[in-house]
């Protein structure tokens, strides 16, 4: 390295040194002013001495520095450090194809923040979410990072996985910080209190920008939860920090029972219209609105007028499971709040006299033995027979999903401690009681098939096959007491359908 001070009668200086730790420094009459770099490349490294291949390097790390950089002549640095800009002097034309060159897409941002900050750390930020639908790599939890990290316009990283949380992988753009040295090390981008304290403060600020967005851009916004709501929710189930999941929780969108299908609230929107004294937001998952509205779980606090937000993806239980509390409200699922409610006998006009119930419940738990932890009366239910509810209908229908295989019918039951709750004015109900006097043995497989059609309500059941064997008796032994012919009839066709030697 030669270099020479431009003052008067300045003394030129040679610096020297092979890379391996050690240099020379000496005067030397051969430096002219300024400063001039020789660098001698090893053999296998020659490539470095390649036009095309040094363009690359300079556009990849200093594309945006202040300096002009020219190589043989030319200038190679073509691009402003938009980020840096103000935001009012860039139009959506520059964002276009700043977000182009960025994320390589061909796309546009559907929404933009451009922001900086001076505390509680020095901040240039310009963070794009695409329009286009996310493909199947960025909803992978291995997709990368988005977001590229600068200090002083000099590239640090490009893809920067600790900038930002996971779930938030799907937006673009870049942060630059003064506060973050030019020589961070691979290491310490992953463990240091300067980007852990970043990625506080740019999640936070995106999580605001939403919420922005939310309010003020209705419809754009719902496109986009419709997109990319997945992710949020991805926040929820991963995140530790109970701050930031109930930032997230106020992005969230679903239906309720007192608003038209189609039409979504936002959790503080329902926290805004509970009744007085409630305490619970309520939740019901389904695969769909009708099931949501015909749910035997739904029932009471329909009758009640009291909301409940309907959630038909899998995993949204999982998700408000994990979110616990929302304004210091708490989150419950309605099986939950049914099974709460209190343990009495049902004394209402049409049920079955107390001592009835209760020697009903007594002789169900006989039959389904180790089936059901509890049998008891409900005055929850009108249209419905009977529900099944256990202590965490969304746990439990997730171990069923993930792991029901790899235990026994028995050991399932004993893991899920079931509670069989009837429904004492119901005419099936009330048919059973009549039953296990006068026809024991209808009576065991009628209740044996009412706990299946209510495990199966409650997504408790693996495969609903299993419950055919148990239908074809229930119809046989019917027909042989009402129709003893066609009973007979049903028997010799199977009979005659059965394998011939």
């Amino acid at each position: 390295v030669f270099s020479k001070s431009s003052l008067p009668d300045s003394t030129g200086f040679i610096w020297t040194s092979d890379g391996s730790g050690t240099y020379t420094i000496q005067e030397t009459d051969a430096a002219e002013v300024g400063t001039k770099i020789i660098i001698h490349l090893k053999p296998e490294d020659a490539e470095f001495a390649d036009e095309n291949v040094v363009k690359d390097v300079i556009k990849k790390y200093s594309n945006f520095v202040g300096t002009d950089v020219s190589l043989n002549g030319n200038k190679t640095n073509q691009l402003r450090p938009v980020w840096l800009m103000d935001p009012k002097e860039v139009d959506a034309e520059t964002h276009n194809d700043f977000y182009r060159y960025i994320s390589n897409a061909f796309d546009k941002p559907r929404f933009t923040l451009h922001y900086r900050a001076d505390a509680p750390m020095d901040i240039r930020a310009l963070i794009y979410v695409p329009e286009s639908r996310p493909g199947m790599f960025e909803t992978s939890r291995e997709g990368e990072s988005g977001v590229a990290l600068y200090c002083r316009k000099v590239l640090i990283k490009s893809r920067a996985e600790n900038l930002l949380p996971k779930w938030l992988r799907f937006v673009k753009g870049v942060v630059d910080s003064e506060d973050i040295p030019l020589n961070l090390s691979r290491e310490l981008l992953q463990d240091s209190s300067l980007i852990r304290k970043l990625r506080t403060v740019l999640t936070n600020r995106i999580l605001r920008y939403l919420q922005e967005r939310a309010r003020k851009e209705t419809k754009s916004y719902l496109e986009f939860y419709k997109d990319y709501g997945f992710f949020l929710k991805e926040g929820i189930v991963t995140s530790t920090d109970t701050n930031e999941k109930e930032e997230i929780g106020k992005l969230l969108r679903f239906e309720c029972s007192s608003l038209p299908a189609g039409e979504t609230i936002s959790i503080p929107e329902y926290c805004g219209k509970m009744k007085a004294g409630q305490r619970d937001i309520f939740y019901l998952s389904a695969p769909s609105r009708q099931l949501a509205e015909s749910s035997p779980y739904f029932e009471a606090l329909r009758k009640k007028e009291v909301d409940v937000l309907f959630c038909y993806e899998s995993y949204d239980e999982l998700v408000l499971m994990q979110l616990q509390e929302f304004d210091k409200k708490k989150v419950t699922s309605v099986e939950k709040e049914m099974r709460q409610s209190t343990d009495e006998a049902v004394d209402t006009e049409g049920s079955l006299p107390v001592r009835e119930q209760s020697e009903l419940s007594d002789w169900i738990k006989s039959t389904l033995g180790q089936k059901a932890a509890k049998v008891r009366t409900t005055a929850n239910l009108e249209s419905h027979p009977c529900v099944v509810t256990v202590e965490e209908m969304a746990a439990a229908r997730h171990f069923i999903k993930t792991q029901g295989q790899n235990f026994s019918e028995e050991q399932r039951y004993t893991i899920l401690q079931p509670q069989f709750e009837i429904n004492p004015a119901h005419p099936l109900i009330k048919k059973l009681a009549v039953l296990k006097a006068s026809d024991p043995e209808l009576a065991v497989i009628l209740t044996d098939q009412l706990f299946a059609n209510a495990m199966v309500s409650a997504g408790l059941v693996e495969d609903p096959r299993s419950m055919l064997n148990n239908i074809n008796e229930l119809l046989t032994k019917i027909l042989e007491k009402y129709s003893p012919e066609a009973a007979a009839t049903i028997t010799e066709g199977a009979a005659d359908d059965s394998p011939k030697p």
